[in-house]
């Protein structure tokens, strides 16, 4: 099956009620990071886009990353709840062609998130910053873009596989945010000083790092990357094993 035909499959599983619900959460979840981006440009002094492209950046990182792996959960999730996994591969939708589909579907949702942060920072720049068009593309970091896209991905994959290799929905909409906080704990104490717990190397520290990094940093982006390859290789081998068992 093309890319094409698999991506329009996706598009139309985006539309089930759960994942509409999904979204109207996830806008009201990302009134808080604009609110902390407006915070931000409050206090700067002299204030230049690429500054300010930064904080929105850091403004929408963690809820970002959280978005990412929890949708994913719950879209896949559907899939087996509900059934249409089973149709797809009763009318011919291999489990390469199905595993394709969530990849690219994971792809979508990093390039939805980056340009809701650059979004938000161009009304920022034009309405409150006056800036002019030549200084708003100036204060994009295509590096810091580049490290985004690997980040969300790496969120994405983390619940993907978590979602296929375990089968429960529930469980894992419950998982992550709990995770997340007990990264967040992890990371303040590693950042205290007072104990050494290797914060950089779990899995979602070291994306919140990569996606805030404004600059080429090669341990994050070489943690996230083995992160990738080892959630995309237990959740293929998940899937291949459940359905040799079902057969």
């Amino acid at each position: 099956m093309t890319l094409v035909n698999l991506a329009r499959i996706e598009y139309i599983k985006l539309f089930r009620k759960s994942n509409l619900l999904f979204f109207f959460l996830a806008v009201y979840l990302f009134i808080t990071p604009i609110g902390r981006g407006y915070d931000e440009l409050k206090v700067m002094e002299n204030p230049v886009a690429g500054d300010f492209f930064m904080a929105m950046v850091n403004s929408f990182s963690i809820m970002g990353l959280l978005l990412m792996a929890i949708f994913m959960v719950n879209n896949t999730g559907n899939d087996f709840n509900e059934g249409s996994y089973r149709k797809g591969i009763a009318m011919g939708l291999s489990i390469q062609d199905y595993y394709k589909g969530k990849l690219l579907l994971s792809g979508f949702l990093s390039v939805f998130v980056i340009l809701s942060v650059l979004l938000i920072y161009l009304i920022f720049t034009i309405f409150f910053l006056r800036a002019d068009a030549v200084e708003i593309l100036k204060g994009i970091n295509p590096v810091s873009i580049l490290n985004q896209f690997v980040a969300l991905t790496g969120a994405a994959c983390f619940g993907l596989f978590f979602i296929m290799f375990f089968r429960n929905r529930t469980i894992g909409l419950v998982f992550f945010p709990f995770w997340f906080i007990t990264e967040f704990i992890v990371y303040l104490l590693d950042k205290s000083g007072r104990q050494r717990l290797f914060a950089e190397f779990f899995p979602g520290i070291s994306s919140y790092e990569l996606f805030t990094s404004p600059d080429l940093e090669l341990q994050s982006l070489m943690v996230v990357i083995i992160y990738i390859t080892i959630f995309l290789t237990i959740a293929w081998y998940g899937l291949i094993l459940r359905e040799e068992k079902a057969g």
